[in-house]
């Protein structure tokens, strides 16, 4: 998925349990299509994971202002994002 618009055109076929969205994407960025995704019946209890290259002091308050449930940096091995992913699944 490129771009926030796109996301929310693909929930009307399918509904994901996991969303993991990037802060800055053109268009709409992440903090906005948390806020579609949580005011949507279809996605409000889906899980919605920042992985983003801002610092988490920065993301953070406004991530959980947008209705994200975690955070991740990106930036270097995926490690930290598949552990987050597996606690959240079990």
């Amino acid at each position: 998925m490129l771009d926030g618009a796109s996301a929310l055109n693909m929930i009307a076929t399918w509904v994901p349990d996991i969303a993991v969205l990037d802060i800055n994407m053109p268009q709409m960025d992440g903090y906005t299509l948390a806020r579609h995704l949580r005011q949507n019946t279809a996605t409000g209890h889906t899980v919605l994971i920042a992985f983003t290259a801002l610092d988490e002091s920065v993301a953070r308050p406004a991530g959980v202002a947008s209705g994200f449930d975690a955070y991740c940096q990106k930036g270097g091995a995926p490690d930290p994002l598949l552990r987050l992913l597996e606690k959240i699944r079990q």
